[in-house]
């Protein structure tokens, strides 16, 4: 059976919607907005959810800039490996890669919204330690995409808030992982981390734009007193609570304890029914909540690597040497990326979490850059 049918037999089975089914009020009113302000996003979102049982996919772009740059130095951080500090330390220079510049992700802009694709993420590191941030916005056209800047709310204050707003940002993503201001300072290495955070929340309100807080989950945290006053504080507050799980990658590799169980999962899912919590596994807009390997979210390194989820560190193709539908097909391809899940992979599935490990671990011992290329790691683990 050609790969293909099977991915739209798998989505059929897990009853993805389409058009305007099982939106919520905010998710109606969202796209409504789009349609006003971004008329090129509106008529792309509209036809994915159109096209979308018959196969069609629409992930985010989640685009790693500035060399991951990075003011802090957080416990659980993925991004650590790619840093120039940890590589300064290992190899005594910076990333000998070349880099992505304006002109990639100009083109890398262009092949997306030929594709249909409507979201970039701007992360790091710290996405707003990079001097050209502004430039790549206006390159990336923030309005026919929407553009997401996500932050550990350091340096996002009144002024920044406005002047994204202004380039024509969409959304911020802060991050707080922990209601306690002792335990987030501690946890992310940077005293004063916590209250910059909350001023940034207020900010990006203040400033007309879309919010959420991420946070990140270890084993049993889900059932603290602290996860509790965390949502209280997201209802009052009325901002969205994105929860990660944690995975044992990045400077957090080797932790196995922190990687969440099923009864924390299964009690993750029951809260999700009664607050404004969700994570990359939660149905949304109609479509059902599966792994996001592929169709959801990837990464774009700095030098252009494609990774199928910002958690790995195992590449599905470049994108400054061959075209982004190319190797987004290749991935739906592969027997672990391609078919829908209902388990996220590199957080739960202990089989995949050693396949991937293993491949970094032994990538590693040749050279300190991630990611693993492609022909390296996943084209030796097989097709659908």
């Amino acid at each position: 059976m050609d790969p293909a049918v099977k991915v739209l037999e798998a989505a059929q089975a897990h009853k993805v919607l389409s058009k305007e089914a099982s939106l919520t009020k905010d998710e109606v009113r969202r796209r409504k907005d789009q349609s006003q302000k971004r008329p090129r996003v509106h008529q792309k979102i509209q036809s994915y959810f159109e096209n979308m049982l018959d196969g069609a996919i629409s992930p985010i772009l989640r685009l790693k800039i500035n060399r991951s740059a990075c003011n802090m130095a957080c416990q659980h951080c993925c991004e650590e490996p790619y840093m120039s500090r940890d590589l300064l330390k290992k190899t005594g220079k910076i990333d000998p890669r070349k880099q992505m510049d304006l002109a990639d992700y100009k083109k890398l802009s262009d092949e997306a919204d030929e594709l249909g694709l409507f979201r970039f993420v701007i992360t790091g590191g710290e996405a707003l330690l990079d001097r050209n941030l502004g430039d790549l916005i206006t390159t990336l056209d923030p309005y026919k995409h929407l553009i997401i800047l996500d932050t550990n709310g350091y340096f996002f204050n009144e002024e920044k808030a406005k002047w994204f707003a202004e380039l024509g940002g969409y959304k911020v993503q802060i991050s707080l992982d922990s209601y306690y201001k002792e335990e987030h300072d501690a946890f992310r290495s940077t005293e004063g981390a916590y209250d910059r955070a909350i001023n940034a929340f207020k900010v990006a309100k203040n400033a007309g734009l879309e919010l959420l807080m991420s946070t990140c989950l270890v084993r049993d945290r889900v059932f603290s007193k602290e996860f509790e006053r965390m949502m209280a504080y997201c209802a009052e507050e009325e901002i969205p609570l994105y929860v990660t799980l944690a995975k044992p990658v990045g400077s957090a590799r080797g932790h196995e304890e922190w990687v969440c169980t099923k009864k924390d999962v299964d009690q993750l899912k029951y809260l999700e029914d009664k607050h404004n919590i969700f994570t990359h596994m939660t149905p949304n807009y109609g479509q059902p909540g599966k792994c996001i390997t592929v169709k959801g979210i990837n990464t774009v390194n700095h030098d252009g690597e494609i990774v199928p989820c910002p958690y790995m560190d195992l590449s599905i193709g470049n994108v400054t040497k061959e075209p982004l539908k190319v190797i987004l097909d290749r991935g739906m391809k592969n027997k672990w990326l391609g078919p829908y899940r209902d388990e996220c992979i590199i957080g739960e599935n202990f089989d995949f979490i050693k396949f991937h490990n293993d491949s970094v671990q032994e990538h590693l011992r040749e050279t300190p850059y991630l990611p693993v290329p492609y022909e390296k790691g996943f084209a030796l683990n097989g097709s659908v």
